[in-house]
């Protein structure tokens, strides 16, 4: 179904409308008769001055009179709709509005219920968003029960906030229900019904106080925050013309009327519509290009392709794409944004280009930086800025050496990346890189400097007594005072009195005859006791005879034997013959003595 209902569509409407309204009005006069007469409501005090009004009078006059109405809760509305949209047939149940199928009256969704596909919510016939009225009791509009419906919840969410209009794509539901981009078109049995809502809605609320702004208009419109708009008029003037009240309409009115205490004028009265809107969508006599509206009413006279421009910008809504925005008529990629404010009018996928660098907001991880489009590792750094843009951990590399900042431990040195030992020093340079005490080894010798007590020295490393002299040539590492031991006695030159000869070491008398060798070695008068008698050979008067030491008087015999020891005259022949043969071993002994005693 189009948007256009075209000439002979309208001509055949009022025709039928006619032919309508005067079979419809056999049957529906006793009922109409019958429900007022059964309310507390007389149509002539109700709607009491209307009768010579048309137009803006006429609509000014209907505000008057349906204003004021008693404000429900949006909580109170699930029982109000539950009595007044209450199944005829089966009491339990609710007649759903777009697909007209009984459903449980407590299978809700909300009202302290799951939802599931089958269970019913509450419909806004003129949709929140179109005047931002929401559903508090001060702004009115959101609880008005004259404009909510039960309605099955999803296709409730598929009518959305749409327009009503033509449509063409059948809704896999609601059977009976045409929609599309722009517009929703329920079933012929409630296009009537949704017509004369959104009359009354057009009608009741004006801004007043804290209450919305609501107009009807022809062609498509938007959701809004101030006043609200919904189209289109004139089909849905065309929809009031071939679905009439019927009686099931009439006594929801009556219901609402009840609680509410206002009506809605279009039920009834359905020449109102025409009176306030005919001269709008009416067929007249001057219709030039043949398009179903009146040369006084189309803006465009000679293109049947259009007859409205609802934001006077010189292309008609029904090629303009944006019909509610002057600034837009095209929008070539279908994505929603026209092509004047489209950066990318080609590109369904993008629309801004923030920075301007030719890469859509969409795709631009960067769309505030001309500089940047990628970020290929997600670390916030883009491609072009990120030295590393494949690798998340890195992003800067300031001495250009192939390793990032954060992995380097040197960041301004390309010699250098690690430090293994965390000495400052790194590994290239350090000759010891796992070995925070050492860097360098001078000498080579696999120590380090620090550690090596002859860093310049690669045969020594050790110094162990602190002597200066390596333990490699040291022949005494641990001991200070000793190095060399060259006649290799295992004591040290410092510390061997014959340091040449290797069965010496100590002369403790200091008479220059090794204690080894010296019979009195604590006694530097002696060394030799020849015949062992215990006397040094230098104190001994017979050195080679055992059983003499003294010769007091000096005569030659022994004091042992001498029987004048003091007195060297007295003495026998014998005695001096034995004497001249115990000299003997003395003198042998002193030349053994001066021999030792050179050598």
């Amino acid at each position: 179904m189009g948007r256009s209902l075209g000439a002979s569509v309208f001509s055949f409407l009022l025709i039928s409308s006619i032919f309508i309204n005067c079979v419809s009005s056999l049957e529906q006069v006793d009922y109409l008769q019958d429900d007022i007469s059964s309310h507390t409501y007389l149509y002539d005090e109700y709607y009491e001055g209307v009768d010579n009004l048309d137009e803006v009078q006429l609509h000014l006059k209907l505000y008057d009179i349906i204003r004021n109405h008693t404000v429900i809760s949006y909580g109170s509305a699930w029982e109000h709709l539950r009595n007044v949209d209450e199944d005829p047939m089966n009491e339990d149940n609710v007649t759903l509005f777009y697909m007209q199928r009984s459903q449980s009256e407590n299978d809700t969704c909300g009202d302290g219920n799951d939802c599931t596909s089958q269970s019913w919510n509450r419909e806004h016939v003129w949709p929140k968003s179109h005047g931002n009225f929401g559903t508090s009791m001060t702004k009115v509009a959101g609880t008005d029960l004259h404009a909510l419906r039960p309605a099955d919840n999803t296709v409730n969410s598929a009518r959305g906030n749409k327009d009503f209009g033509n449509a063409s794509a059948p809704h896999s539901e609601c059977n009976e229900c045409d929609s599309s981009s722009d517009f929703w078109e329920p079933s012929d049995s409630r296009k009537g019904d949704a017509a004369r809502t959104i009359f009354y809605m057009d009608v009741r609320y004006n801004g007043f106080d804290s209450e919305p702004n609501l107009t009807l208009v022809n062609g498509t419109t938007e959701s809004s925050s101030d006043n609200g708009f919904l189209g289109d008029l004139c089909i849905l003037y065309g929809w009031h013309i071939i679905d009439p009240v019927n009686s099931i309409e009439f006594n929801r009115n009556n219901e609402v009327y009840l609680i509410q205490g206002n009506r809605n004028p279009f039920v009834d009265n359905e020449n109102f519509v025409e009176k306030i809107w005919g001269n709008i969508c009416e067929v007249g006599n001057d219709d030039s290009d043949g398009d179903g509206y009146d040369d006084q009413v189309d803006m465009f006279p000679n293109n049947s392709s259009e007859w409205f421009d609802s934001d006077l910008d010189g292309v008609g809504d029904n090629l303009d794409q944006f019909p509610l925005d002057a600034s837009e008529t095209l929008d070539s990629d279908l994505d929603g944004v026209g092509d004047n404010s489209d950066a990318f009018p080609l590109d369904a996928s993008e629309t801004l280009d923030s920075d301007l660098d030719g890469v859509g907001d969409n795709l631009d991880q960067f769309p505030n930086d001309a500089s940047e489009t990628l970020d290929s590792d997600l670390d916030g750094v883009g491609d072009n800025s990120d030295a590393f843009p494949l690798d998340a951990s890195e992003t800067l590399d300031s001495d250009f050496d192939g390793v990032g900042d954060n992995l380097d431990q040197f960041p301004l040195d390309a010699s250098e990346t690690l430090d293994s030992d965390l000495d400052g020093v790194g590994d290239n340079l350090d000759q010891f890189p796992n070995d925070a005490s050492e860097i360098i080894d001078t000498d080579s010798d696999g120590v380090g400097d620090n550690s090596d007590a002859f860093p310049l020295d690669a045969s020594e490393t050790l110094d162990s007594d602190l002597d200066g002299v390596g333990d490699n040539l040291d022949q005494f590492p641990n001991d200070a005072s000793e190095i060399i031991d060259t006649d290799s006695d295992g004591v040290g030159d410092n510390s061997d009195a014959f340091p040449l000869d290797a069965s010496e070491t100590l002369d403790s008398d200091l008479d220059g005859v090794g204690d080894n060798l010296d019979q009195f070695p604590n006694d530097a008068s002696e060394i030799i006791d020849t015949d062992s008698d215990g006397v040094g050979d230098n104190s001994d008067a017979f050195p080679l005879d055992a059983s003499e030491t003294l010769d007091s008087d000096f005569d030659g015999v022994g004091d042992n034997r001498d029987q004048y020891p003091l007195d060297s005259s007295r003495y026998q022949n014998i005695k001096s013959i034995n004497s001249i043969f115990l000299l003997i071993p003395f003198f042998l002994a002193v030349l053994v003595y001066s021999i030792l005693k050179n050598k």
